[in-house]
């Protein structure tokens, strides 16, 4: 899980699983000393999952996955706020508004990115391989499934700009949360926007 950080509280408080099962938030915050909000909701979700036996294609994403993600949705500069969070694919699934202002989202273009990056993930079934972040060699606009610009990261939407000449607008989508699900989802996604 990546919160190595609370293992000594852990080893001196819990002694079996089910003990830690019976957890709630609070008891997280004040027994073990996991402060964070993100921390606590890892721990819980994963609990939930476990003690429900339940299917969870989202829990094999780890945070290094996520962080990968977040350069593929185009919005690398939240890197080091969900790798501190330790934000994984189970959380990433979970994420509310709240949560993203507390990972200092607070433009509302990369609320809509990663609304719409997560959307794509759920149904594809958390497949991690599911994006499309190169074109395919000799690729001519002819032969691009329009189905497939869902698909699209950021830098393969980079990409074709400069395959369409319209490379002088590439580098401004860096750090911008655009890519193929926000282009083909996102209704408000416009001009004006």
């Amino acid at each position: 899980m990546g919160l190595y950080m609370y293992s000594n509280e852990v080893k001196k408080c819990i002694k079996t699983g089910e003990q830690l099962a019976s957890f709630s938030n609070s008891d997280l915050e004040v027994k073990l000393g996991i402060h964070n909000t993100l921390h606590r909701k890892k721990v819980l979700l994963a609990l939930m999952t476990r003690t429900q036996k339940c299917e969870d294609p989202a829990g094999n994403l780890d945070h290094q996955w996520v962080t990968r993600w977040l350069d593929d949705v185009g919005l690398p500069q939240y890197k080091d706020a969900f790798l501190e969070a330790r934000v994984d694919g189970r959380v990433l699934n979970f994420l509310t508004i709240d949560d993203l202002f507390s990972l200092k989202v607070t433009n509302q273009l990369h609320h809509l990115s990663l609304r719409r990056g997560i959307q794509v993930l759920r149904e594809n079934n958390f497949e991690p391989s599911c994006l499309k972040r190169r074109g395919v060699p000799g690729e001519r606009d002819s032969q691009i499934v329009h189905s497939d610009v869902i698909y699209w990261t950021n830098h393969r939407v980079m990409e074709w700009l400069r395959h369409v000449d319209l490379s002088e607008y590439a580098p401004n989508l860096r750090g911008s949360g655009v890519h193929g699900a926000l282009l083909v989802l996102e209704k408000r996604f416009s001009a004006e926007l």
